[in-house]
């Protein structure tokens, strides 16, 4: 499962969520549990840092999937999802989220 994928699935789960509690229709917890647990799995196979370029000095973070990519500069899209939005990465801090802020 791709980084895609799973927010696609993330976002059809959020929309049944919603109707779910709109309608009063409920959901089953133990199925909700299991389709997360499969979008997590997905997710943790997937490649979030992309190799380092010979030369490459900074750190960007894609801000839709995660993505981190080496340079001097942010690429002009993010190879695992094509979006263009990056903020710079600290790979040096243990801090989880590396964005801005």
């Amino acid at each position: 499962m791709g980084v895609q994928d799973a927010i696609a699935k993330l976002d059809e789960l959020m929309r049944r969520l919603v109707e779910a509690d709109q309608t009063g229709k409920g959901m089953e917890p133990l199925r909700l549990a299991e389709e997360l647990g499969a979008i997590r799995a997905g997710l943790m196979r997937g490649r979030t840092v992309v190799p380092r370029a010979k030369g490459g000095e900074r750190h960007f973070r894609c801000d839709a999937c995660g993505t981190i990519v080496h340079g001097n500069a942010p690429p002009a899209a993010c190879p695992t999802c094509r979006k263009t939005v990056f903020y710079e990465a600290d790979l040096e801090t243990s801090i989880v989220d590396a964005g801005p802020g």
